[in-house]
């Protein structure tokens, strides 16, 4: 079992998904993994742009198991980014979580 890993001053980014449901629930609102409860919509799906991956939100923990294939239509998901992304955060001289991550690194957009 894989959780998805949410990291603090992660940019928002609107895309374009799967599909119109993961669309919805991937672009909504949700800073942290804090309650999923916005008004009277819940958000049950976490997208990270950093790592282009998708997880369920698992309440009331603050748990997020990543998931490969979208819930509503079935589509696989793309891979995950995380390892490429660590790997570039080592080449950046990081080594412990207590190292500041360039603000670069933060943006769905990292190369």
């Amino acid at each position: 079992m894989t959780f998805a890993l949410v990291l603090t001053g992660e940019s928002s980014y609107l895309k374009q998904h799967c599909c119109a449901e993961m669309s919805e629930q991937a672009n909504m609102a949700f800073p942290e993994a804090k309650s999923p409860l916005l008004g009277s919509t819940d958000k049950r799906i976490y997208w990270s742009p950093v790592f282009d991956e998708y997880g369920l939100i698992c309440q009331p923990s603050a748990e997020i198991l990543q998931i490969y294939h979208c819930p509503f239509c079935g589509s696989r998901l793309p891979e995950s980014r995380r390892d490429a992304w660590f790997e570039r955060l080592e080449k950046e001289g990081w080594r412990t979580w207590g190292d500041p991550i360039p603000v670069e690194l933060l943006s769905h957009d990292w190369k």
